[in-house]
C-alpha cells in the first residue's frame, strides 16, 4: 500500500530480525563430524563464527560503557549552575549501525576437553523411536494460522525489547542412537557415547579450522537420530524443540528447514513459536534429486516440492537459498545469498602458491597438473556425467585425462565398477548406468578411487585442476575450497555456480566441447591468483556478515506480511461461516464458540500425546 511504501524507516530491520545486536543462537542441523559432509562443516563453522562476533560485540558494549560512564563523570564535575550542558549518550545496545533491508522483490592438547559438560540429552520415548511415525505432519494451526506466513504475523512488528541476552551459541546436532548407523557415516571414528562425539567436534573446531576460543566457548546439543540408508539422511528421533530451554530461544537458524521438518511428531509445535527469529539456510536441492534418481522421479519431484514449501513456510520467518537453483519456498519473501564461507587454511594456501610462483619467476609446473574431484560418491553428484566427459575427451585429443577421485558413498562400488570398465548395477534411481552407454565390456579409465580425506590436506602444487561436473549442487562447498587455494576449477555454466564466473581461476563451459577446451587450458597454464577483495569473499567473516543481513526483515515486509495475513484469516472466517450455514442453522456466535471449543479439544489430545521426552 501507499503508507507501507511511505514508511519513514520501511528498509530498516524490525526488532526481532535485527542481527547486528548480540543475540542467542541456535544452530540446527541434519549432520554432524566426523561425517564431512556440507551439513556437518557449515553449520559448525557458522557457530563458531558467531561465537567470535559476539564477542566483539560484547567487547564493542563493554567500552561503550565505559566511555559512557568516563563522560556522565565529566559532565557531574563540570555541571553549570542553571544552565544546560548539551550531550548525546550512547545506550549499551546502540552502539551497532542499522540494518538497511533490501525489499523481499591456537591448538589444544588432548585432554583439553576430558572434563566437558555436556549438555543433556532426551532419550526417544517409545512412540518417537521409529521412523514409521506420520510424515510431513503439521497440525492444524500451523496450516491455518499465522504460523504459515513467512513473517508471523504481527508478532515481528509489535516486538519489545527482552531481557539483557547473554550471547551464548548452541550448535544442535544429531547423536546416531544405533551403533551401526555411526560404524557406517564415520568410519573408523566410531564413538561409544556423545562425550566422545563432542570432545572430536570441539577439537577439530580448534585445531582444523583454527578456532580455539570459540571451541571452548561453544555450546553443543544433541538429539536423538537415525540414518535412513535409502534417503542417505539423518531424521531426529522426537521433536527438537522440546530440548531447547525456553529461557534461551532467541535467534534459530535452521540449516535445511525442509529436512528437519519432514518427520514431525503429530501435534509439534512450529519452530516459529519456539523463537523470535526463524532463519531458514535452503543448503540442498531435494527437488531435483527426486527428479532424476528417485522412482517415479517426474510425479515425486512436484509433490515434493509442495510439502518442502509447505514445512518451510510453516517454520521459518525467514528463508535464505544458497544459489538460484532452488525451487520457491515462499514467493516473494525469500532470498538468494551465498552464506557459507571457508576455513582459514585453504586462503593461506591460496596465498603461499601465489607467493611460490613469484619466487620461481611463474616457473610451469608441467609435472604438477594432477586433476582431482573431492565429494561423496553418489551418482547425483554428476559422475554419470563425468563418465561422457572422460568419453567425449577422448574422442577429441586421443586419450582419456588422468583423474583422482576423493571421497566415500552409498554409490561407491557402483561407481568404481563404471570407471573400471564394468556395467553398474541399477542404481537407487532406477538407471543403468553404463560406459559410452554400451552394453559391452569397456576399457577400465584412468581413474584413482583415493578414499574419504579431508580437502585441506590436498593443498600443495601436486594438484591443480579441481573439476565437478556436477548439476544438482547448490552451492559447492568444495568448490570455494578449491578456488581458495588458487587451483584451477572446471565447472559447468548453471545457476548453481553463479557465485564462482567472479573469479578469475574459475573455467566455466557450456558443452562438452567446451569442457575439453577449458580443461586443456587449465593443463597448459597457471592459475592466475586472487586478489585480496576476492579471496575475501570466500571467508567466514564475510560470510557472517552476509547472514546478518539477509536474515534481516524490513518494517516495510513485516507490515506488508501483516496485513495480507489479516486478509486471509478475514476470507477463512468468511468461508468458515459459508460452509457452516449449509449444515445447520446455528447463530454465529454459537458456531464461533463451538468452532473454538473443537481446536481447543483437538490442541489438549495433541499435547497429551506428545508430551516432552523425559530428561536423562
Amino acid at each position: 500500500t501507499q503508507a507501507e511504501l511511505d514508511m519513514e524507516n520501511g528498509d530498516e530491520a524490525t526488532y526481532e530480525s535485527n542481527l547486528m545486536r548480540i543475540r542467542n543462537y541456535h544452530v540446527v542441523t541434519t549432520a554432524a563430524l566426523p561425517w564431512m559432509t556440507g551439513t556437518g562443516v557449515n553449520p559448525l563453522l557458522r557457530a563458531g563464527y558467531l561465537v567470535r562476533r559476539n564477542d566483539e560485540l560484547k567487547k564493542k558494549r563493554q567500552q561503550q560503557q565505559q566511555e559512557g560512564e568516563c563522560e556522565e563523570n565529566f559532565i557531574e564535575n563540570n555541571a553549570v549552575v542553571g544552565g544546560v550542558m548539551e550531550g548525546v549518550f550512547l545506550d549499551a545496545k546502540e552502539f551497532e549501525d542499522p540494518i538497511v533491508v533490501q525489499s523481499s522483490s591456537s591448538a589444544l592438547s588432548p585432554t583439553r576437553f576430558n572434563n566437558i559438560n555436556v549438555n543433556p540429552v532426551v532419550s526417544p520415548s517409545p512412540s518417537c523411536c521409529s521412523l514409521d511415525y506420520s510424515c510431513f505432519s503439521l497440525s492444524e494451526e500451523d496450516t491455518t494460522g499465522k504460523n504459515v506466513s513467512l513473517l508471523a504475523g504481527n508478532e515481528l512488528t509489535m516486538g519489545q525489547p527482552h531481557e539483557e541476552l547473554t550471547g551464548e551459541v548452541t550448535l544442535v546436532v544429531p547423536w546416531l542412537v544405533e551403533r551401526s548407523d555411526r560404524d557406517m557415516l564415520y568410519g573408523g571414528n566410531v564413538f561409544e557415547n556423545m562425550e566422545e562425539q563432542e570432545v572430536f567436534i570441539r577439537r577439530w573446531l580448534a585445531d582444523d579450522a583454527g578456532m580455539p576460543v570459540e571451541a571452548e566457548e561453544l555450546k553443543i546439543l544433541f538429539y536423538p537420530a537415525r540414518y535412513h540408508k535409502y534417503y542417505n539422511s539423518i531424521f531426529a528421533l522426537g521433536d527438537i524443540c522440546d530440548l531447547i530451554p525456553n529461557n534461551t530461544a532467541d535467534v534459530c537458524i535452521l540449516e535445511e528447514p525442509e529436512h528437519l521438518n519432514w518427520y514431525r511428531a503429530p501435534g509439534s509445535s512450529s519452530w516459529t513459536s519456539k523463537f523470535c527469529h526463524c532463519v531458514g539456510v535452503i543448503h540442498t536441492n531435494y527437488k531435483a534429486y527426486a527428479r532424476d534418481h528417485a522412482p517415479a522421479g517426474f510425479l515425486a519431484a512436484p509433490l515434493l516440492a509442495g510439502v518442502n514449501s509447505l514445512v518451510v513456510q510453516a517454520n521459518c520467518h525467514k528463508v535464505v537459498k544458497l544459489s538460484g537453483v532452488l525451487q520457491e519456498f515462499v514467493p516473494g519473501g525469500e532470498v538468494v545469498e551465498n552464506v557459507h564461507g571457508i576455513r582459514e587454511v585453504f586462503l593461506k594456501e591460496g596465498l603461499r602458491r601465489a607467493t611460490t610462483k613469484k619466487a620461481l619467476n611463474k616457473e610451469k609446473y608441467a609435472d604438477r597438473r594432477g586433476v582431482y574431484f573431492i565429494g561423496k560418491l553418489l551418482w547425483a553428484k554428476g559422475f554419470d556425467l563425468l563418465l561422457e566427459l572422460e568419453t567425449y575427451y577422448r574422442h577429441k585429443t586421443g586419450e582419456h585425462f588422468d583423474i583422482d577421485i576423493y571421497g566415500s558413498g552409498p554409490d561407491e562400488e557402483e561407481i568404481k565398477r563404471a570407471f573400471n570398465g564394468g556395467l553398474s548395477e541399477e542404481g537407487n534411481g532406477g538407471i543403468l548406468y553404463s560406459f559410452m552407454g554400451s552394453s559391452r565390456q569397456q576399457q577400465p579409465l584412468p581413474v584413482n578411487f583415493m578414499g574419504r580425506l579431508d580437502h585441506s590436506k590436498l593443498a600443495g602444487d601436486f594438484y591443480s585442476v579441481f573439476v565437478n561436473p556436477s548439476l544438482t549442487e547448490v552451492l559447492c562447498t568444495t568448490t570455494a575450497e578449491a578456488i581458495a587455494m588458487g587451483k584451477w576449477v572446471v565447472i559447468p555454466s548453471h545457476p548453481s555456480n553463479a557465485f564462482f564466473e567472479q573469479f578469475p581461476n574459475c573455467l566455466m563451459y557450456r558443452s562438452r566441447r567446451g569442457f575439453v577446451s577449458q580443461l586443456k587450458t587449465a593443463l597448459e597454464n597457471d592459475p592466475p591468483p586472487l586478489s585480496d577483495e576476492l579471496a575475501q569473499l570466500l571467508s567466514w567473516d564475510a560470510a557472517t556478515m552476509r547472514v546478518v543481513t539477509a536474515a534481516a526483515i524490513s518494517e516495510r515486509d513485516a507490515a506488508r506480511s501483516h496485513r495480507i495475513n489479516r486478509a486471509k484469516e478475514g476470507k477463512t472466517l468468511k468461508m468458515k461461516k459459508v460452509i457452516s450455514g449449509f449444515f445447520n442453522t446455528a447463530s454465529s456466535k454459537e458456531e464461533s464458540s463451538s468452532v473454538s471449543n473443537h481446536v481447543a479439544s483437538y490442541g489438549s489430545i495433541n499435547a497429551t500425546a506428545t508430551k516432552p521426552l523425559p530428561v536423562q
